[in-house]
């Protein structure tokens, strides 16, 4: 079995994979990517884990990985909720392997100046004119969340196995194997390790000063996110996390996954941050084509998935057979995908059976 399970959270992010020779509870395989943010945990993910430890017939079974993709409140509160459970609740599950990059640990400096955390983030968040003090809360709420996380991992004995087997940080770098997980293969996409050591020095360098224009990326926690590329069985999901599309395109090339044109097709692509128009163009959909592409996003909080990506996607596909599954049933969603999107019904998540798919990979 491989599949992959996209949980209602909101304007974030939260999946469930799962993996195994067979579908027989004790071969199943069990990843959390991401948890959502403020209220995912306790409506929608932690009564899936209890239906999943159930399912498994194991009663507080451990993850075999817990990813948070990167520290933004929309994919790490969840997972916070949940670390909280286990140390002071009722946890339908526990937490094994960690996959976590915070942004002090990238940056390789702990935050502690506020006047200079307010200036540096707030310009690599692109925060629009009139907007810093709103780009300003969300760095400060999200940096100390990462530090929780790390904290947890200390307590609860497993900070030696976070990051495993890619300590200190989860990183693209040449030279080094590919993870495996009892039969599931990730391959590290991003996030780039030259371009996070330039941020690295540069905020060394100018952190005490106004560097609005110092950056190109948009924001620290896009450019620090987890993408890999998860095999099984021969069929591929490529995770992106809020990553950009040219970043991930340029780690396919790094590690030799495009083909002779420049191009790439999986079994599965998770839409980066939501399906914003802010981290892709036209031609991404053209580069890198599914079968099937996964999007959450409840278009509240955020317009997303934002209307005009999700265009450049149904005109770059054209008439080609593709199903795209979100996590919300959207009218201009169903306006722009018709037949082809997959919506939940009475469940609280859209279940993708990719085992099902032709294998992608060898």
């Amino acid at each position: 079995m491989f599949r992959l399970e996209a949980l209602k959270a909101k304007h974030g992010d939260c999946l469930i994979l799962q993996w195994g020779k067979s579908d027989a509870p004790q071969d199943r395989k069990v990843a959390l990517i991401d948890g959502g943010p403020d209220t995912v945990y306790a409506t929608w993910l932690k009564p899936r884990l209890k239906a999943l430890a159930q399912e498994l017939g194991r009663e507080n079974f451990k993850l075999d990985l817990t990813m948070v993709s990167h520290i933004d409140d929309d994919h790490i509160q969840g997972i916070l909720d949940f670390a909280d459970d286990i140390e002071n609740g009722d946890p339908p599950a526990d937490i094994g392997v960690l996959w976590h990059n915070s942004l002090e640990g990238l940056l390789d400096h702990v935050i502690e100046d506020v006047p200079a955390v307010h200036s540096v983030t707030a310009s690599l968040a692109g925060a629009p004119a009139g907007t810093t003090d709103k780009w300003y809360s969300k760095v400060l709420s999200s940096v100390p969340q990462g530090q929780m996380l790390h904290a947890f991992s200390q307590r609860h004995g497993i900070d030696h196995l976070r990051n495993d087997p890619y300590q200190p940080l989860v990183v693209l770098r040449d030279g080094v194997d590919d993870a495996a997980f009892s039969g599931l293969t990730l391959k590290v996409i991003g996030p780039n390790a030259e371009e996070l050591d330039k941020l690295r020095t540069q905020w060394k360098e100018k952190r005490r000063e106004d560097i609005t224009a110092a950056y190109s990326d948009r924001s620290p926690y896009n450019l620090s996110s987890i993408v890999v590329m998860a095999t099984f069985g021969g069929r591929t999901a490529l995770l992106t996390g809020d990553a950009r599309g040219d970043r991930i395109i340029e780690g396919l090339a790094r590690r030799g996954m495009l083909d002779d044109d420049g191009k790439i097709h999986v079994n599965l692509l998770k839409l980066m941050h939501h399906g914003s128009r802010n981290n892709v163009d036209a031609a991404f959909f053209s580069t890198v084509t599914a079968d099937v592409y996964v999007v959450s996003g409840d278009d509240v909080k955020f317009p997303n998935p934002h209307e005009q990506a999700m265009k450049w996607l149904a005109h770059a596909r054209g008439d080609d057979d593709y199903k795209i599954y979100c996590t919300y049933d959207l009218p201009y969603m169903r306006e722009i995908f018709g037949h082809r999107l997959v919506v939940p019904h009475d469940d609280a998540s859209v279940v993708v059976d990719i085992e099902a798919l032709e294998p992608t990979d060898g």
